[in-house]
């Protein structure tokens, strides 16, 4: 095997072993990858930069000007668009009047909702968007969180199969056909074979999910209801106080049961002083939680003033009923990667966190010092007021309302609706190259004032864009150097004698696992151009392994961490590592029966 094959061999599994370790984020491994591409020498050039100048510029253009790049950053800005109008919403209210009552019921329409919807739109917007929707409904009909959230995201995956814009991956796919010269799949090409999976999977829910899914209590259950009628006091320490000088023990505050102090604020800054050392100095001011009974006695307290606005010549003071919300960490949150502590987040909102849920776990102690994650689900406490600050941001998901929080463009509803349905209308035709198509549907919205100019740039998940661009980097070495034809021999060594169906069975089976290992997009990007190489060493059509390879790499139901959609109901479900395994092995199990039975159907193995 020549040197450069063995260092893109060598590459391509330390790639899939940082994926898996998962302490270096994997976008910027892709990165990292793409650069030693084309700058580790072997024979004189590097892995991706052979011959003269020219053809070094144009394999670096192709990677950049892949059309599933293009496609996906569009089709990310015209999916905000259809968000931001509110678009999503109005199908999220028909859920709640068509579901409710049982949870089969709910079920059902769940699937038929989740899947249409995630059919056109990135299938994480459609799970932000209808969890607090679902999870305000099981309120209300007294249902149980945890038997609904994890066939949500099921039905959100299923949903991205069915075209061939629902979901990024099938994008890189058939970005890699393109750009191999082969024939890319048309819009509605794998919806046949997407709603056979789709079916499939919902009725194995509905059946199966009354034994495998967990009742499990969310954040909120374990803390006491009854706190959610205490109130926050905000009191000032006056000039002749004779708590000046004193610790809240010397007070006497920390032995009433009835309100406790929770924090001491000087001189418009947050006390950093351990609570029962610090010393009230003439002006602090002091908030305390407390009950009905505690505030009542406040004015009972000696150098305390609740609301004598005219002697000290300050502000009304104000008492706000506290209440307890849960709130999760969205995918684009700004306060990803920073710990609460970091972010001052006591003294910048002005809300207690009372605890956190991460991975099926419940922290309640030192959790202040923990980097925030996409999913951690958070306990807050505060006025109704605070709350509706922090959730008008896009940082935090409100999980305790199934409101509409941020300021929906209603009177854009209809551009947004006809940039979608030029996707699919001019994307059916191919008339014109489909990355051209989602380009005009991006400057619709754009233009149309769907989105401001900030939300454009936040619209794109630029981590999946890096991550494509490093595999697409990846697969291309694979192609040069002729490592991807050496693994389709030593491949076709081992299946020697096999049927063309039982290979492309393993094809399919090899690229569920890896998905459940390694990114979904990675793997398509990996795994095609091998797919590709199979097909042609057995003299067959490559279509059918191309589609393997694409349903495979949406398949990620066992692993949560593999996919957004499952970190997203994670934590609000109050999961466990091992209730994704239970459930969705066995899924994954039917989707590669279900796949090695009617790819053949669909499309003809034969060349």
């Amino acid at each position: 095997m020549p040197p450069d094959q063995i260092f893109v061999l060598i590459l391509v599994f330390v790639t899939m072993g940082l994926f898996i370790w998962e302490r270096i984020p994997p976008d910027l491994v892709a990165l990292s990858v793409l650069f030693l591409l084309f700058v580790v020498p072997f024979d004189g050039h590097a892995v991706l930069l052979p011959g003269n100048k020219g053809e070094r510029l144009e394999i670096l253009g192709s990677i950049f000007a892949n059309s599933a790049i293009l496609t996906v950053t569009f089709m990310f800005i015209v999916g905000a668009a259809v968000e931001r109008t509110g678009l999503v919403d109005v199908l999220g209210r028909w859920f709640g009047r068509m579901a409710g009552g049982t949870e089969t019921q709910t079920l059902i329409v769940l699937a038929l909702l989740t899947v249409f919807t995630s059919a056109f739109l990135n299938n994480t917007t459609v799970v932000v968007v209808f969890l607090p929707m679902l999870l305000g409904l099981c309120r209300k009909a007294k249902l149980v969180p945890s038997r609904l959230l994890i066939p949500l995201s099921y039905f959100a995956i299923m949903g991205g199969m069915c075209t061939i814009i629902g979901t990024s991956t099938n994008l890189v796919a058939n970005g890699v056909m393109k750009a191999k010269g082969l024939e890319p799949f048309s819009m509605f090409e794998i919806t046949p074979i997407g709603i056979c999976f789709a079916i499939g999977a919902s009725i194995y829910l509905i059946v199966s999910g009354k034994k495998l899914l967990p009742n499990r209590e969310s954040l909120a259950t374990l803390i006491d209801a009854e706190d959610g009628r205490e109130f926050l006091t905000a009191a000032i320490v006056s000039e002749d106080s004779p708590l000046v000088g004193k610790t809240i023990v010397e007070a006497g505050l920390s032995k009433r049961r009835e309100l406790r102090v929770i924090e001491v604020r000087r001189r418009g800054n947050r006390v950093n002083t351990p609570l029962p050392k610090i010393r009230f100095e003439a002006g602090d001011r002091v908030i305390m939680k407390s009950h009905v009974s505690g505030v009542m006695g406040l004015n009972e307290l000696p150098g305390l003033d609740v609301s004598t606005k005219a002697a000290l010549g300050l502000s009304h003071v104000q008492t706000e009923k506290a209440v307890i919300m849960e709130g999760m960490i969205g995918p684009k949150s700004r306060f990803l990667g920073r710990s609460l502590r970091e972010l001052n987040f006591r003294q910048q909102f002005g809300l207690i966190v009372l605890a956190m849920h991460r991975q099926g776990e419940n922290l309640r102690d030192n959790f202040e010092k923990v980097p925030l994650e996409m999913g951690d689900t958070l306990l807050l406490e505060g006025s109704a007021e605070r709350m509706k600050q922090l959730f008008a941001e896009r940082a935090f998901i409100n999980l305790s309302q199934p409101k509409q929080q941020n300021v929906v463009r209603t009177d854009r509803q209809r551009i947004a609706l006809a940039a979608l349905a030029s996707v699919v209308v001019f994307g059916s035709l191919e008339l014109i190259p489909f990355e051209w198509v989602a380009m005009g549907a991006a400057l619709l919205v754009c233009l149309g004032g769907c989105l401001n100019n900030d939300e454009i740039y936040q619209a794109v998940d630029w981590r999946v864009i890096t991550m494509i661009l490093g595999m697409l980097g990846l697969g291309a070495a694979m192609d040069q150097t002729g490592a991807a034809e050496t693994l389709a021999n030593a491949f076709m060594q081992v299946a020697k004698g096999w049927n063309p169906v039982m290979i492309l069975s393993t094809v399919l089976f090899v690229t569920i696992v890896l998905t459940e290992l390694l990114s979904n997009n990675a793997v398509a990007a990996l795994l095609v151009p091998l797919a590709i190489e199979v097909a042609g060493q057995l003299g067959l059509e490559a279509r059918p392994f191309v589609v393997a390879v694409m349903l495979g790499a949406s398949c990620g139901f066992a692993v949560p961490t593999g996919y957004q959609t499952h970190l997203l109901v994670y934590g609000a479900g109050g999961y466990r590592f091992a209730d994704f395994l239970r459930i969705g092995i066995p899924l994954d199990i039917l989707v590669w029966l279900m796949g090695t039975w009617l790819i053949p159907v669909f499309w003809k193995l034969s060349a």
